[in-house]
């Protein structure tokens, strides 16, 4: 029996590896999403520290109510850095679930011409066999025409 032979084999194995970059840079972006995230939880539990302190009037709290507004303007850049990155996130997901479409695709295709194949050649094994039972009967039916 003749193999299965997907003529876009290669193309498909490029698609599932641009499929599999695609899903790593989807994870980093989603790691650092979950960096600045983490950075900014910090920061806020900083800032509330900063604000308990900064209630006083002694020195401490002058310093407290100092650091807590160099906390908030590091939270605000922060935020920007969270907004950038989810950005970022986003165009990985799409580029992603294009990269995984398109591979889809493919698969479906190889799946369906392969399904055709299997098709194809069971019809034509079917063909050969009665053929041959085709071929036996008249050897057989000879072979008692011979004998009478």
């Amino acid at each position: 029996m003749q193999r299965f032979r997907f003529r876009l084999s290669g193309l498909l194995r490029l698609r599932s590896q641009l499929e599999r970059v695609s899903r790593r840079t989807l994870a980093t972006a989603m790691g650092n999403v979950a960096v600045v995230q983490h950075r900014i939880a910090a920061a806020g539990e900083s800032l509330r520290q900063c604000e308990e302190h900064g209630r006083g009037t002694d020195g401490a709290a002058q310093l407290a109510r100092s650091l807590e507004s160099g906390l908030t303007r590091f939270r605000w850049r922060l935020e920007r850095e969270l907004r950038a990155v989810e950005a970022q996130l986003e165009r990985a997901r799409s580029e992603w679930l294009e990269r995984k479409s398109e591979e889809q695709s493919l698969l479906k295709l190889r799946v369906a011409q392969k399904s055709e194949w299997r098709t194809e050649h069971a019809r034509t094994e079917q063909h050969e066999l009665e053929e041959l039972a085709r071929l036996r009967a008249f050897a057989r039916v000879a072979a008692h025409e011979v004998k009478s």
